[in-house]
């Protein structure tokens, strides 16, 4: 299948600074993307490339094939929300999407229905000055979705919702991939996003360090962790450290933390040990696949919590 999105020894630098280097990656349609990385990785500046906001120093970023300035109606095929500060402060929510409508070449009606879809259809009249950070959010998205675009890029989307907010952002996007389009969002809230993405692109001191399938990436960068609840801590703790294994951490009276042995044969131990199991878990998160690969990208050795 080809790619909706990709980059190829994309590169930019402003003067001194180099804040993309020779990225290459790719973006599956119908899926949604996860575009993670620390603060000042680079993520924003790729997707202001893609945009043709930024130019590239060198290499390539391409949308279905193409760089965004060779679609007709860019809009039709890419919407963005890179920041929140949209729409003009004095306009009313309705009037500023209309006018991207009208850019987009879409009918001025649309505008009560996209306002609608993203829980702003009470407030159309009010001018956005007087949003809050989440409505802006939501006004934003609303005009990124005036041209029916295949492609939906977000650069922080959850910044500034409620809980209920972030639950409401997580359904759109699985709508929206449900529907077909390709989704490409960053974020820092690492937790929000582990149950919602299908891959990921990992980016740490402006270059990847990891992409593909999202359970892959935290399978290859995340120590295996066995979290046990038992009976007799001690006795258990002491097997395991005899068999080989680590005990990294002791989370209350009964629950151990353990690297270094298989779930399976934890439970044997336990077993000859005479401990009783009352809980045993395998523990991946994307969180810790996320710390150990920026961490080792920096240069840091051992575990990251």
């Amino acid at each position: 299948m080809k790619p909706m999105l990709r980059a190829e020894g994309l590169t930019k630098r402003y003067g001194p600074v180099l804040a993309v280097s020779n990225v290459s990656f790719a973006v599956r349609s119908g899926a949604i993307t996860g575009f993670l990385g620390p603060n000042g990785a680079g993520k924003s500046t790729t997707m202001r490339l893609f945009l043709g906001l930024d130019r590239p120093t060198s290499g390539t970023a391409h949308i279905d094939g193409k760089p965004i300035h060779e679609w007709p109606v860019p809009a039709r095929k890419i919407g963005a929300v890179l920041d929140t500060q949209c729409a003009h402060p004095g306009r009313r929510a309705i009037d500023s999407v209309r006018w991207a409508a009208r850019l987009a070449g879409a009918k001025d009606n649309e505008a009560e229905t996209l306002l609608d879809r993203v829980g702003l259809s009470a407030v159309a009249g009010q001018r956005a000055g007087r949003f809050s950070l989440g409505m802006r959010q939501r006004l934003a998205l609303a005009i990124a979705l005036v041209g029916n675009p295949e492609v939906v890029v977000l650069d922080e989307p959850m910044n500034g919702l409620d809980p209920e907010g972030i639950t409401w952002m997580k359904g759109l996007l699985r709508q929206f991939r449900d529907q077909g389009r390709t989704v490409f969002v960053s974020s820092h809230l690492l937790a929000e996003m582990e149950d919602m993405v299908d891959d990921l692109v990992v980016i740490a001191q402006s270059k990847i360090v990891g992409a593909g399938a999202a359970q892959a990436f935290i399978q290859r960068f995340q120590t295996q962790t066995v979290s046990v609840q038992c009976d007799n801590p001690q006795a258990l703790g002491a097997a395991i450290t005899n068999a080989g294994g680590r005990l990294i951490s002791v989370a209350d009276a009964q629950r151990l933390q353990v690297t270094g042995l298989e779930p399976d044969l934890v439970g044997q131990l336990a077993k000859s040990t005479g401990v009783a199991i009352y809980e045993l878990r395998e523990e991946r998160s994307l969180l810790k696949a996320f710390n150990q690969a920026t961490a080792e990208k920096a240069g840091i050795k051992g575990e990251v919590g």
